[in-house]
């Protein structure tokens, strides 16, 4: 009987197939992650938007329960009569109730050691916080001293028109039926970065802290109140330019200027008065964006709206 020899099976791969597998697996991972980053961040758009829809909805609840009045930019209420304590916060604070905080704005709208955004100023709440913002984490800053940020800013040419960004209580003189130039053409919110990690403690500008975008503070302290333009770019204050500075988009976090409004996103979101909400890009005229935020210049928005 002639016995025949049976090759050896193989057990394992050469070195050349190994780096073939090798490889093929890195190209696709090179492939895969910017797919994936892409779908990430067009689900971080839409949150933003759904955000911004949500706000703007609490807006028109709160002038529905106040005749038509917008929620004043800088939230003033007595809490402890006899010694004149107060709570005081921003116009996004005095809509609480509306975008289900009731228990919040409860909580800190009473006489306490520090009442209002005093209390409220290190409370996160998820509806302000962009998911792309790389300056917080878990809706607080990385800045000290690590305030609760708010990536969503009120147009104060609106809330604030007329000096009322400056005075404690005042409401805008436009209610949300009697914008000059109409719900449809006039933003109510913009992006911003939470904090300004790359920006001076003090702002050269004006000569305040302005490291941080919170969703408490009240406008008139040109701080860190949810507001942009900011207070001291308004018509009649010393930085007014007679328009208004085009945003930062698409920007890097240790470039982002308080002094500007910012989104870290392709494109910014802003939410209109009518409720709606658009994207913006970098090709927005300076112009248009100048006629979007002012209520009252009867300026027609131009083709690049």
């Amino acid at each position: 009987m002639v016995s025949r020899r049976v090759p050896p099976s193989r057990v394992a791969f050469t070195l050349l197939e190994l780096l073939v597998v090798i490889g093929i697996i890195a190209v696709l991972i090179a492939l895969l992650v910017p797919a994936v980053q892409r779908v990430r961040e067009a689900a971080n758009v839409t949150e933003c938007v759904n955000n911004e829809k949500q706000l703007m909805l609490a807006v028109h609840a709160y002038a529905d329960s106040q005749n038509g009045r917008l929620p004043p930019a800088n939230f003033y209420q007595i809490v402890k009569q006899g010694t004149g304590k107060a709570a005081e916060g921003s116009a996004f604070y005095a809509m609480l109730p509306y975008y289900e905080q009731g228990n919040l704005f409860k909580a800190c709208t009473q006489d306490i050691p520090k009442p209002g955004y005093l209390t409220a100023q290190f409370i996160p709440l998820a509806i302000h916080v962009c998911p792309s913002d790389p300056t917080v984490s878990g809706g607080i800053g990385t800045v000290a001293p690590n305030f609760a940020t708010g990536n969503y800013a009120l147009n104060l040419a609106l809330f604030g028109a007329n000096g009322t960004f400056n005075i404690k209580g005042a409401y805008s003189p436009y209610s949300i039926g009697r914008i000059p130039d109409g719900t449809s053409n006039t933003i109510g919110i913009v992006e911003a970065s939470g904090c300004f990690p790359g920006f001076p403690d003090l702002d050269p500008q004006t000569g305040t802290t302005e490291n941080y975008m919170t969703w408490h503070w009240p406008a008139y302290p040109n701080q860190f109140g949810p507001y942009w333009p900011n207070p001291d770019q308004l018509p009649g204050q010393r930085n007014y330019k007679g328009v208004f500075s085009l945003p930062q988009i698409g920007v890097s976090m240790m470039l982002a200027d308080p002094n500007l409004s910012q989104s870290y996103h392709a494109v910014m979101n802003v939410a209109l008065m009518d409720g709606s909400v658009r994207n913006i890009s970098r090709s927005l005229s300076q112009k248009t964006w100048t006629s979007a935020l002012n209520p009252i210049d009867g300026q027609v928005l131009g083709p690049d709206w």
